[in-house]
């Protein structure tokens, strides 16, 4: 018989609930990344059977996430701000108040680029510490001048 996706939701909820604060949002981000189908395909896809290839990847992240690994190792990416970063355990997960530095970081870079003349060097923003370089790769995708003259800090 074919087993539908619906199904692999509902039994990986069941097996989340033991280890997880949220085990339907887990079970649908397990889901979504063994499908490869994102939150808005996945609803129109529910009752498609699932593959040999999903059935494994999808086997495999459960049990890891099972075990009590966090969903973004599991996952391997997670969202911050407008970027989708490649994680493993050898770097911290990016929390969400530090969405709110970098934020705050790029607001400060906006307000001390405003009025300045176009020739003269720009202000120079430094992640010191940086973990998972979140903060560093938010600015430097989303303020204009930010990636021209990057220079590495050591």
């Amino acid at each position: 018989g074919t087993i539908p996706l619906r199904a692999l939701l509902a039994e990986a909820t069941e097996r989340l609930r033991s280890v997880s604060d949220a085990p339907e949002l887990d079970a649908r981000r397990i889901v979504e990344r063994a499908s490869g189908h994102d939150a808005a395909e996945l609803r129109f896809e529910l009752d498609r059977p699932v593959t040999q290839r999903e059935m494994v990847h999808f086997d495999r992240m459960v049990e890891r996430r099972t075990a009590g690994e966090p969903l973004q190792y599991v996952l391997g990416s997670w969202g911050f701000r407008t970027l989708d970063l490649f994680l493993d355990r050898r770097v911290l997960i990016p929390r969400p108040e530090t969405e709110v530095v970098a934020g705050v970081a790029l607001e400060e870079l906006r307000r001390a680029t405003e009025g300045r003349d176009p020739r003269a060097d720009p202000p120079r923003a430094v992640d010191l510490g940086t973990g998972s370089g979140a903060i560093a790769l938010s600015i430097a995708v989303e303020h204009a001048h930010a990636g021209q003259r990057a220079v590495p800090f050591s």
